[in-house]
């Protein structure tokens, strides 16, 4: 009986000693734009690595493309920046919670 004890109080802390696991955020990016979209970055708020999340693949004005924040962060709220195909950019100024939007739309 003591042996269960001690297998149970192990198992209890093995749970408590896990990190939460980070949940991916997935949105649809909609480019109601003229240009192309060559870079879509995505930083937590609060401070973090910025992630680039159109891998390299442009997003034509009139389209859209669901995109994943997988970042390893519990964050929701990220300050977002757009790089068009003529090297202008689009700073949002507003962040966005990804775990209320499942959609953000870019637009002239």
């Amino acid at each position: 009986m003591r042996h269960i004890h001690t297998l149970l109080l192990a198992a209890g802390l093995a749970v408590v000693a896990c990190p939460a696991l980070a949940e991916n955020l997935s949105f649809t990016l909609a480019n109601e734009t003229e240009n192309m979209i060559v870079q879509f970055y995505a930083t937590p708020a609060d401070g973090g690595t910025r992630s680039e999340l159109l891998k390299k693949k442009g997003l034509y004005g009139g389209q859209s493309r669901m995109l994943t924040i997988a970042d390893g962060t519990d964050a929701c709220v990220y300050k977002i920046r757009a790089v068009f195909e003529d090297d202008s950019f689009y700073d949002v100024r507003d962040q966005v919670d990804f775990c209320e939007a499942d959609s953000y739309t870019l637009a002239d």
